[in-house]
């Protein structure tokens, strides 16, 4: 009798979490799913900039507390200088 192999189950991200992207090996925002023929999504760096896309097969949850301080230590903290205030 044959062993009956099910597929790994595909992480879905919710909306602004932080994900690794192992294709590129970054570390990324989830911005949302991707539009085109094959499974993929967007992120965009911490702390802002151009979004990129990746395959969704590619994404990966973050869960060790090191690399999400690594992150933490990214995001630019307080009101930008030289902005106008509100």
């Amino acid at each position: 009798m044959s062993e009956r192999r099910h597929p790994q189950a595909v992480y879905q991200p919710r909306e602004g979490e932080l994900v690794h992207d192992a294709k590129h090996n970054l570390t990324g925002v989830y911005q949302c799913p991707g539009f085109g023929k094959y499974p993929t999504v967007y992120l965009r760096p911490v702390g802002g900039g151009i979004e990129w896309e990746t395959p969704t097969s590619e994404i990966q949850q973050i869960t060790s507390a090191g690399e999400l301080e690594s992150v933490k230590a990214a995001v630019p903290r307080g009101r930008p200088s030289g902005g106008v205030e509100l």
